[in-house]
């Protein structure tokens, strides 16, 4: 262990946290590595890739903690490799120079356009519950006009939810060109419905399993819900399929073993190290679940067109 390490152990907490760490790895690697050790052989470390972002105030010494319990519950040495942008993850991804990496919907989507080579293995939980969300088109609810003689607000047009799914949708007929806004932020857009200088606005809400998703108090996920209430009330007029959030996702050649123990640890760090969750997902904050291989087909078309770089570019939603 490094000097940084040593020393950042002095701290009561981060020593507790390192123990946590180290049990639930010890627990995994009793259950996952001794039974099953083949892929020690044939691997001899994993690259973790992360975008820079993800991980900016995390200092060096937790992220060794992080090393620690993945090589401990695994067998072999790990490494967290930072990116500086989504651009580089796919690079780095589909070239092989990292096996492992925390993913956005598009870099994803992007890298298995780009190289057929990737596979997800893990969607992360809000704590809300979602593991998903939608682009909704919401109106004033006393508006009964055809949706192409609104006038409707969107944030940028590198948004996902405000611009690239309702841009989709449009040039695949599923739905009707309105008279489209710049408001330049999500602030802008609800300031704009709120002066009644727009019928309305495209957003993203949050998506659940078994939730219908046509709640309008989770527009934007909620945190702004007083001051769209401050307003008329919302309906919503069209709704995306499920867009499920970046997944965790591994080479295709790694062993299915290996993959496997990733996924085992993963599902037991929410309750039995949650402190290595804060620092490893700090956005999502509510643990994991298997995706379905089909989950990630609703995304497809936002790559199509794009070279990697530029569809790694946009933001998460």
């Amino acid at each position: 262990m490094s000097s940084i390490a040593r020393a950042a152990m002095s701290n009561g907490f981060f020593r507790m946290l390192f123990r946590a760490g180290l049990a639930l790895a010890t627990l995994s690697a009793l259950t996952a590595v001794s039974a099953r050790a083949d892929y020690r052989d044939s691997v001899p470390v994993l690259r973790i890739g992360v975008v820079e972002a993800q991980l900016a105030a995390v200092d060096p010494a937790k992220l060794e903690a992080v090393d620690a319990a993945f090589s401990a519950a695994l067998g072999v040495p790990v490494e967290i490799v930072r990116m500086g942008s989504y651009a580089a993850l796919i690079d780095a991804h589909a070239s092989g120079r990292v096996g492992y990496a925390i993913h956005s919907t598009r870099s994803f989507a992007a890298t298995e356009a780009v190289c057929g080579c990737i596979r997800a293995f893990r969607t992360p939980v809000a704590a809300d519950g979602s593991t998903g969300f939608r682009s909704v088109l919401v109106v004033r609810d006393r508006v009964t006009r055809p949706v192409s003689e609104l006038r409707v607000a969107y944030s940028r047009e590198d948004s996902v939810s405000g611009w690239h799914i309702p841009q989709q949708a449009i040039r695949t007929g599923g739905l009707d060109a309105p008279q489209l806004v710049r408001a330049g932020s999500v602030a802008a857009v609800i300031a704009l419905y709120n002066d009644r200088a727009v019928d309305g606005f495209f957003a993203w809400i949050p998506d659940s399993p078994g939730d219908a998703g046509a709640d309008v108090t989770e527009v934007f996920g909620g945190w702004n819900a007083s001051a769209i209430d401050a307003s008329e009330p919302l309906r919503m007029l069209w709704s995306s399929q499920r867009i499920p959030y970046g997944p965790h996702a591994v080479l295709r050649s790694l062993p299915d073993d290996l993959v496997e123990a990733l996924g085992g640890f993963l599902d037991r760090m929410p309750a039995q190290a949650p402190g290595l969750l804060d620092i490893f997902e700090p956005v999502h904050g509510g643990g994991y679940v298997t995706p379905d291989p089909e989950d990630y087909r609703n995304v497809r078309g936002l790559v199509e067109g794009l070279a990697g770089r530029q569809a790694a570019a946009l933001p998460e939603r």
